[in-house]
């Protein structure tokens, strides 16, 4: 792992992590503490998701409400500091150490794709919707305390949301084009024919087309952002606790599949 300054990122002795303050802790040491708070916060929606499904003692929707508000500001917490960390130095969120390769093969943009989400959505929504059809099929009901039972409205609402969610993608794919491009022009082509007396202008090039990367990223970090806020938002809170649950579920497994895989290299 990389070892340059960044800002610190600590865990509070009740697990939660603290907010960024100036240090010298890396973001690959905040990305372990990441790593084991979404853990903890599997284990929570998990614990909810089995008390919600029971009749004997199902859980309130505003207890959920606040679990799933609680989860998604681990999630923009972790974007801040992510922010925070490319203000400093954004080469390292395009070539990540604090992640495997089977990880970095799946990155778009410096992180995962947000229509991603909206397939989260719809993958779980046929597992869970299939484990009901054989009560369904007896004469029940299905049930909307999961994603099997999303609505039609709530279909077709994740259908707009995937749409806008494409067109927004489409737009950050022409600006890391752009700043990718920039590479290459008159300027760039003069320095590198310069030899040694032309470093100080090929630093000060390059320092501009980093930072226009480093927007690039900050558009790709606030879609998965607003994505995954806007998906949850279609969804009844005990809906919501599930979709956070595959996600990860999903996460978690993956980059446990990668380190494992890495270590055995």
């Amino acid at each position: 792992m990389t070892a340059t300054s960044r800002p610190q990122h600590a865990a509070h002795a009740n697990g939660t992590l603290a907010p960024p303050t100036d240090g010298a802790e890396t973001f690959a040491k905040f990305f372990e503490c990441w790593i084991l708070q979404q853990s903890r916060d599997l284990d929570a929606l998990r614990v909810a998701a089995a008390a919600a499904a029971s009749p004997a003692g199902p859980e309130d929707d505003a207890g959920l409400r606040r679990l799933v508000d609680r989860v998604l500001g681990h999630y923009e917490h972790y974007y801040r500091a992510k922010s925070a960390a490319a203000s400093d130095d954004v080469l390292p969120m395009f070539a990540p150490s604090w992640i495997s390769a089977t990880e970095t093969l799946y990155l778009w943009c410096g992180g995962w794709r947000p229509t991603a989400a909206l397939q989260l959505l719809y993958s779980k929504s046929g597992a869970q919707l299939e484990a009901q059809l054989p009560a369904f099929l007896d004469g029940g009901g299905l049930s909307d305390g999961d994603l099997g039972g999303l609505s039609a409205d709530q279909l077709q609402a994740a259908d707009q949301l995937q749409r806008r969610t494409i067109r927004s993608e489409r737009e950050i794919d022409e600006a890391a084009a752009s700043a990718q491009e920039s590479l290459a022009t008159v300027k760039m082509v003069e320095l590198s024919a310069g030899g040694g007396a032309a470093e100080e202008g090929m630093e000060r090039e390059m320092d501009a087309k980093a930072e226009g990367m480093r927007r690039v990223l900050e558009m790709a970090d606030g879609l998965r952002m607003d994505t995954l806020r806007a998906v949850v938002a279609l969804l009844r809170p005990p809906q919501a606790v599930h979709l956070l649950v595959a996600a990860a579920e999903l996460h978690l497994s993956v980059h446990d599949f990668g380190r494992r895989k890495d270590e055995a290299k």
